[in-house]
């Protein structure tokens, strides 16, 4: 029995020391902020009816905090646990966020987040689960320089509600692969309840909520190739819907990004400014 006493602890050790070992693998933070002028996109597959959900943003929120310049969340509502976790509350699902879930692939739950779309080298999917881990796709998408620059400006009417959107793409290197380009809009301070681990949660702050793909799903295609150097200007125009509780120009941003094509969604580089 006692045999038995010292060989169990022995594994217990064993295992104990291998979830440090993991911790301490999974923990590369940057010793300062990233010199390599990356923009990473996170797309937040999440829902109000998601109870893992909350702990999700709060790891996105904690990675935005340490990178405000360098990281770009959207909220994608597709159709899995997105419908309100109480009636009356506005449905954030929408058919768009649902057509970039397909686009992406396969997927096991929520929550869950994609990297520039990246599908890494330990990852079956686009999509990764354990919130705990994401900060190290971050990271690790940080330290590459981009292959293009993307600039951002708009225009914003109040009388209207039409917003244009002046994109400038800069080849920062030459680039041999077709290069495609995204528009969307995302809106923050969406309150409704939300489902969580330990019950709802009354007016929860849903953010960076994915409202309108402005381009195609698998974007504009600006360029066959581009030269070091190279620059490339699209304009977009938008009317914002009119909505009694969702909508709020002031809540809204415009999300821009740069990618390959359908064979290869990794993202470049991507861009964010407020509409208003």
């Amino acid at each position: 029995m006692k045999n038995k006493i010292i060989i169990l602890l022995s594994v217990v050790a064993t295992l104990f020391m291998a979830c440090n070992e993991w911790e301490q693998m999974v923990a590369l933070p940057l010793s300062e902020k990233p010199s390599s002028g990356r923009v990473v996109l996170i797309e937040e597959f999440t829902g109000a009816k998601c109870p893992n959900c909350p702990a999700g943003t709060k790891a996105l929120e904690a990675i935005a905090d340490k990178y405000p310049d360098n990281v770009v969340v959207v909220g994608v509502h597709s159709n899995f646990l997105a419908n309100p976790a109480v009636t009356g509350d506005p449905k954030l699902s929408y058919p768009e966020a649902q057509d970039v879930e397909n686009y992406l692939g396969a997927w096991l739950g929520k929550p869950e987040a994609a990297f520039n779309r990246k599908k890494f080298t330990n990852q079956s999917n686009i999509r990764i689960g354990k919130p705990d881990t994401w900060i190290v796709y971050v990271e690790e998408e940080l330290k590459l320089i981009p292959a293009a620059n993307l600039l951002i400006s708009r225009k914003y009417s109040d009388a209207t509600r039409e917003l244009t959107i002046e994109l400038k793409t800069i080849a920062k290197q030459n680039i041999d692969k077709a290069i495609h380009l995204h528009v969307m809009i995302t809106e923050s301070n969406i309150f409704t309840t939300q489902e969580s681990s330990t019950g709802n949660i009354p007016n929860y702050n849903q953010k960076h909520v994915l409202r309108k793909v402005i381009t195609p799903i698998p974007g504009d295609k600006i360029a066959d190739n581009l030269v070091s150097g190279q620059e490339v200007i699209k304009e977009y125009k938008y009317t914002l819907p009119t909505d009694a509780v969702l909508w709020k120009s002031e809540n809204c941003s415009v999300v821009a990004f740069l990618s390959f094509d359908e064979s290869n969604k990794t993202i470049l580089q991507a861009a964010e400014i407020k509409v208003k």
